[in-house]
């Protein structure tokens, strides 16, 4: 009886880590959120040419946003994007000059990638990163589809 429960209780931690299909990774910023000057953040809904920017200057603005993408667990695994999603980019502009580039591409409830062209990473994340655009109340003006982290 001992050696059946011990068997079952070994094929449940087997059929849990198998499961687990993605690595789970964080976040590591190359620098300290005393380093951000501002940051922009870019909107648009399916098509590029209907992008809004935001420009978040408060220090608490600025300091929510950087824990929040820190805190966030995101997965190691391909995602397929489809055309006309939500995207969000946040540009980090830092006080030595240079910037950092965070790109969120929400494919549907709860399926969405966070990618960065500056940290050179894509990651799966069930997060809806694309509600901060919302819920920051800060004038919304259009921009060039140049002007959007690549």
């Amino acid at each position: 009886m001992k050696k059946m429960i011990g068997l079952i209780a070994l094929l449940i931690l087997m059929m849990g880590l198998v499961g687990c299909n993605g690595e789970t990774v964080n976040i590591d910023f190359p620098f300290e959120v005393g380093d951000v000057e501002n940051i922009e953040m870019y909107h648009y809904a399916g098509v590029p040419v209907s992008a809004e920017k935001k420009v978040v200057v408060a220090e608490t603005d600025i300091t929510d946003l950087y824990d929040m993408f820190e805190d966030l667990s995101l997965e190691d695994k391909q995602v397929e994007e489809t055309t006309g999603a939500d995207v969000t980019s946040f540009r980090f502009n830092l006080s030595d000059g240079t910037n950092y580039e965070l790109i969120y591409v929400c494919n549907g409830v709860k399926n969405g990638k966070l990618k960065s062209p500056t940290g050179n990473f894509e990651y799966f994340t069930s997060s809806d990163i694309g509600a901060y655009w919302s819920n920051i109340d800060l004038e919304a003006v259009t921009v060039e589809e140049s002007e959007l982290p690549k």
